[in-house]
């Protein structure tokens, strides 16, 4: 059970958010505190110790961002609620869970809350920017990220590899639960989705759909260590 604050200016939206948490996430998340304002909202986060806020971008003559600029390093995790979709790539810079736009669409809710809640479960879907909003993507389907320059391409089967800004080092840190391996500066693989390790200097991993990826050299050991521990014939 996660415990949760709600911080947002607007007191109707508070409840609204509060209600629909209750009645169709209640053996996911707990809300434990309400706020309005940055300076509220900072004591009762240090004094609560929350799992996740639920954050408004606008905090009357202060904002959101300025709230979590308070803080140098925090363990929540931070979900935004805003009726603004212009906020969307600051909120991915303060490393954002989600950003959802009201009125707080229920299945959506729904399945953020039980993948938080169940963050090891393969059926979870995870939220991948894109350039206009967001792609829910199951992480069982991922295959393999490839970095490409500044972006990262997220490979799934039987779609087109979706394209996101957020830098691969990213995507190793989210996906660290599931079974995702860097085998490469370029490239995380999926253990799910590996048919076969091939030798050679670093080797070479084939991916269900006959793609194959390079393992770097320095990455072998702790490549084949891993195969190993993840028993990969």
């Amino acid at each position: 059970m996660l415990k949760a604050l709600l911080i947002d200016d607007d007191p109707r939206d508070r409840e609204v958010l509060d209600l629909l948490l209750k009645k169709y996430c209640p053996e996911d998340i707990t809300v434990t505190g309400f706020a309005g304002t940055v300076d509220s909202a900072v004591h009762l986060i240090l004094e609560s110790k929350p799992d996740l806020i639920f954050l408004d971008v606008e905090l009357g003559n202060e904002t959101g961002f300025d709230l979590l600029s308070r803080f140098t390093d925090f363990t929540f995790k931070v979900i935004f609620v805003t009726a603004y979709e212009r906020y969307a790539m600051q909120a991915i810079k303060f490393n954002a869970l989600d950003y959802v736009l009201k009125p707080v669409e229920i299945t959506e809710l729904k399945n953020l809350m039980h993948t938080l809640a169940h963050p090891q479960q393969k059926s979870n879907r995870i939220a991948i920017p894109v350039l206009n909003g967001y792609k829910m993507v199951p992480v069982e389907d991922i295959q393999y990220c490839e970095a490409k320059k500044e972006y990262t391409y997220i490979y799934c089967l039987n779609q087109l590899p979706v394209c996101s800004s957020i830098n691969l080092g990213e995507y190793e840190d989210l996906l660290q639960e599931y079974s995702f391996c860097r085998v490469h500066h370029s490239f995380l693989v999926s253990k799910d989705h590996i048919k076969q390790y091939i030798k050679g200097e670093g080797g070479e991993l084939m991916i269900d759909n006959k793609t194959m990826i390079p393992v770097s050299r320095r990455k072998k050991q702790e490549v084949l260590e891993w195969l190993t521990a993840n028993k990969l014939p």
